[in-house]
């Protein structure tokens, strides 16, 4: 079985730093975000609401801040257009299926709108990636 989920990561980087609702959400905001999804592993860097990098993989020494990981039939249904209830929203999805969103909560809190645009724009990425494939 191969890889289901193959997140566009420069893409979703060029989409995050040019939406204007994630910029300003985001704002003064310093984090490191790891997302697992299945066996493969993101690490996103915000650095005062940009998006400074977006990479897959990792050396073993990536610092995180805020975690999302999940197995990747998670992924296919939290990343569709019209998720089906409690995938649509990360927080919800925590609470009743198998996403573990973990680490700095005060700040993953505090940036709740900042996480949720992360996620549409994901999403957005990603169903553009499948229609062009």
């Amino acid at each position: 079985m191969g890889i289901l989920v193959d997140l566009p990561t420069s893409a979703i980087k060029d989409a995050l730093n040019s939406d204007k609702e994630f910029r300003l959400s985001a704002r003064y905001w310093y984090c490191d975000l790891r997302f697992g999804v299945g066996e493969d592993c993101y690490y996103m860097t915000i650095k005062d609401g940009e998006v400074s990098t977006f990479v897959k993989g990792s050396d073993g020494f990536d610092p995180y801040t805020i975690n999302f990981s999940a197995p990747e039939d998670f992924w296919l249904e939290t990343l569709e257009i019209k998720p089906k209830p409690f995938y649509h929203d990360w927080f919800a999805a925590s609470m009743h299926h198998a996403l573990d969103f973990g680490g700095d909560l005060e700040s993953a809190y505090a940036y709740y709108y900042s996480i949720r645009r992360i996620h549409y724009c994901m999403a957005k990425c990603f169903n553009a990636q499948k229609i062009a494939a």
